[in-house]
């Protein structure tokens, strides 16, 4: 079963707000071509993760119909910026194709790429805080639209110390996890907060689940470096190894720098290095139990954010923590 239909979800009730953003712009004509770029990414598809982690958030606050569209309105605009996101990190690694569709900047330019999405970060935040109602305007406007725009920094930030830190084997640990809570799971744990606080849940289940989420933001991108290195070409869709290959330093690298004669090897890698000194590295570093390691530290994130999801089962929606954290940790 998909998540959308394991958590009751309407994709296109989803798909349907995305597109208002952009088609309600009065200053976009409609041959525009920014527009035309939106709407095809928005038509392009995609799992719409993070609009359904606002969407379970709400569950857990008032019950009441009426505080969906404010609801809707959070999800939209943290997919808008997640999708900006996207395109911003293609640019970046160079990426011609996402989901076996050529990215945006490979379709276009560059340029145009990086306009499309700044429009879409600037756009979302301004349909949002806009075209709230009366009687919720105040609050979102003072509270939550600028809570929920700070996620742009964060997440500019965590790209930029990931790019800045291209083949840096000297990096901390600490760093690492700096860089993977503001890149990835500051941006999950805001989803299910900002879904919460949409339906007017108490404060305190706001937090629990910004916690969980941020657990299971780490817990998600930690195992995605495992698999970068532990899985096949084949079940990949890309070279093993592909942030190795790019200069992206990730868990376990750093415990295989750990040992001296791998961290010799590792401290030679450059842009130029040759695909076959790679491939070493890369065998060398699944062979070293670094892999393993990070495994396990993946495993502990994902501990917590069981445990925060069973602190909150007197809340029927905790059953959806479960299944999410199944979904992205399974």
């Amino acid at each position: 079963m998909k998540l959308d239909e394991a958590l009751h979800i309407d994709l296109g009730e989803i798909d349907h707000t995305l597109r208002t953003i952009v088609e309600s712009d009065p200053s976009l004509s409609p041959d525009s071509d920014i527009r035309k770029h939106v709407l095809r990414l928005i038509a392009a598809g995609g799992k719409r993760l993070r609009p359904m982690m606002v969407i379970v958030g709400s569950r857990f606050g008032k019950p009441g119909s009426h505080y969906k569209n404010s609801v809707l309105r959070a999800a939209a605009l943290l997919e808008y910026v997640h999708t900006a996101s996207l395109i911003h990190d293609d640019i970046i690694d160079q990426s011609e194709l996402r989901r076996g569709v050529p990215t945006l900047h490979a379709a276009t330019d560059v340029r145009s790429a990086v306009f499309t999405a700044n429009y879409m970060m600037a756009r979302a935040i301004e349909w949002a805080s806009a075209d709230a109602s009366e009687e919720d305007q105040s609050e979102m406007a003072a509270t939550r639209i600028p809570a929920l725009a700070s996620i742009v920094t964060e997440l500019c930030l965590g790209e930029y110390g990931q790019l800045l830190d291209r083949f840096n084997f000297k990096l901390s640990i600490e760093a690492y996890m700096d860089k993977t809570r503001r890149k990835t799971a500051l941006l999950m744990a805001h989803c299910l907060r900002a879904g919460a606080e949409a339906a007017y849940a108490n404060p305190y289940i706001g937090d629990k689940l910004f916690a969980f989420g941020e657990a299971l933001g780490m817990a998600f991108q930690i195992r995605d470096d495992v698999l970068d290195l532990a899985e096949s070409n084949l079940a990949l869709g890309k070279p093993t190894g592909a942030d190795l290959r790019n200069g992206i330093i990730t868990l376990p690298v750093l415990y295989a720098m750990e040992d001296p004669d791998l961290a010799r090897k590792l401290l030679l890698l450059s842009q130029q290095s040759s695909e076959s000194d790679m491939d070493e590295v890369i065998r060398l570093i699944k062979e070293s139990g670094a892999v393993d390691r990070a495994s396990s530290i993946a495993d502990t994130f994902t501990l917590q954010a069981r445990e925060l999801a069973v602190c909150l089962r007197d809340y029927p929606a905790s059953q959806d923590l479960l299944r999410l954290t199944d979904y992205f940790t399974g």
